[in-house]
Order: structure tokens, then sequence, then C-alpha cells
């Protein structure tokens, strides 16, 4: 490579000290700098519509977290719920398995079942079945004994 070679290429961003640009002219550089302000008006709307849309999207990551942490309490205030229905759900199970427990195992009623055979409950008599069972044997004697007097009385003597 040649310094003195004035189309040597150099790295993008270095000058290259022999070239030099030629100054352009008024009417080149009002017509440069229309088109410079009209790309940076392009440039500016775009960036507005950028923004616009960020904010957009800003509003409805928001939205949706908070609606996402609403769900998320839901869904604790539920699994709470559950948790103390198993709770107590566990405790009834407890409570029924000590019930049980006190229950008359199938030996006990066996025994109780002869036991009552034994007695034969069937045959046993009520104390108002005894009372009018006395009533009416009272009540015979007395029509016996008032018969046999009337019949005495009846007899010629």
């Amino acid at each position: 490579m040649d310094e003195n070679n004035p189309v040597q290429k150099k790295g993008l961003f270095q000058r290259n000290k022999k070239k030099s640009f030629p100054e352009p002219a008024p009417e080149k550089m009002s017509v440069s700098v229309k088109d410079l302000a009209g790309r940076i008006r392009v440039y500016e709307g775009r960036y507005s519509e950028l923004r616009k849309n960020l904010v957009v999207i800003e509003q409805n990551m928001l939205s949706h977290y908070k609606k996402t942490n609403r769900e998320i309490k839901d869904i604790y205030s539920e699994l709470s719920e559950l948790r103390r229905q198993i709770t107590e759900i566990q405790d009834n199970i407890t409570k029924i398995i000590k019930e049980l427990k006190l229950l008359a195992t199938k030996s006990e009623v066996k025994v109780l079942a002869r036991v009552i055979d034994y007695l034969d409950p069937v045959k046993f008599v009520r104390i108002d079945q005894i009372e009018s069972i006395i009533n009416d044997v009272i009540d015979e004697r007395e029509n016996k004994n008032s018969n046999e007097e009337d019949k005495e009385e009846s007899i010629p003597k």
C-alpha cells in the first residue's frame, strides 16, 4: 500500500487526508437542509408514534400486572379456605374415629344378644298392665261376691 496513492482505501471512520470535500454551494446547501429537515420531521413522527406505542404497551402491562396480582390474591385466598376446610374435615374424621372406638364390638353385641334371648323381655309385663290385671281380678271377686249374696237372698229359707 502506497501512501501517495489517493485511491488507497482506509477504514470506515478514518478520513482520507488527501481527499478534500468540495464546499457545497448555498443553493445546494438549502436543498440539503430542507431534505434533512424533512427527514428529521419524519423521524420525529416515527419517534412520537413509537413513544405513544410504548405508553400503550406500558399501560397494558400495568393493567395485566394488576389483574395477575388480583388473580394470585384470589388463588391464595381460595387456597387458604381449602386448607381450612381440609383441617376441619380432618378434625371431623378424628372425632368420628373416636366415636367409632366407643361403639360395641361384634363380640360384645353377640353377648348382649345372648343375654336378651335369655331374659326374653317380650314376656315382661309393664306396671300399667299389672295394675289393670289386679283391678280386673278385684272386680271379678267383687262381682262373684255380689252374685253369691244375690243368690243367697234369692234362695228361700
